[in-house]
């Protein structure tokens, strides 16, 4: 008596390997596709944030920009932050006009931060803040964020005939963001990318003099 063959044919096999390497490449669409949402929602609500902050800074005529922070662990973040007390050491030593009355034309926080205060007198510093009113979400993992500054010429420029103005610590120091608007609508000119593993993610966005934003074009 002859007992039936059981087993797989050849088709058979190939078959079953047909169909588990199209579900595995379906996953694997699927899991990328998820990651770039991710990275693209990460950079619609940076760029979201960064409108808001130029019309914040404009209508407080206060400091304000993009700064990368390191955590403890050396992570680096980015956030939102503004310059408390911009005008105090204005306000405190009462500078004076040409006519020798006190001088209460608007200025913005650099002309402000090139006036000398009075070394006798004692008011609070400047400082750089974290922004309450706007958080940026956590960047995703991988995701980096490049700022290059265009301002590089600045330097040279200003040795050419025009004596350069010395700024107060708190425009100069490495707390400054490397994205800044200064409160007047202006803004220091920089590229900002972010990137997934070298890749870029979006459009390159970039700041302009007038503190204007602009997406996939430059200066």
């Amino acid at each position: 008596m002859k007992h039936a063959q059981t087993g797989f044919t050849l088709v058979e096999i190939i078959v079953v390997v047909v169909i588990l390497s199209i579900f595995a490449g379906m996953i694997s669409l699927s899991v990328g596709s998820s990651e770039s949402r991710k990275h693209l929602a990460f950079y619609e609500h940076l760029t979201d944030s960064l409108s808001y902050v130029r019309l914040l800074s404009a209508e407080r005529m206060q400091p304000m920009g993009l700064s990368l922070q390191a955590d403890k662990q050396g992570q680096i973040s980015p956030a939102i932050v503004s310059l408390s007390n911009p005008y105090i050491a204005y306000q405190a030593t009462g500078n004076l006009g040409a006519s020798g009355a006190i001088d209460t034309t608007p200025k913005n926080a650099m002309e402000l931060s090139a006036m000398s205060a009075d070394p006798k007198e004692t008011v609070a510093t400047p400082s750089w803040e974290l922004e309450p009113e706007i958080v940026l979400p956590q960047m995703p993992a991988g995701v980096s964020l490049v700022i290059q500054s265009l301002e590089a010429s600045n330097t040279s420029a200003s040795n050419g005939g025009t004596k350069a103005q010395a700024l107060q610590p708190w425009f100069t120091g490495q707390a400054v963001p490397q994205a800044l608007w200064f409160g007047t609508g202006q803004a220091s000119p920089v590229t900002i990318e972010v990137r997934y593993q070298s890749r870029l993610v979006g459009e390159v966005i970039t700041i302009m003099p007038d503190g204007s934003m602009m997406i996939g074009q430059g200066l």
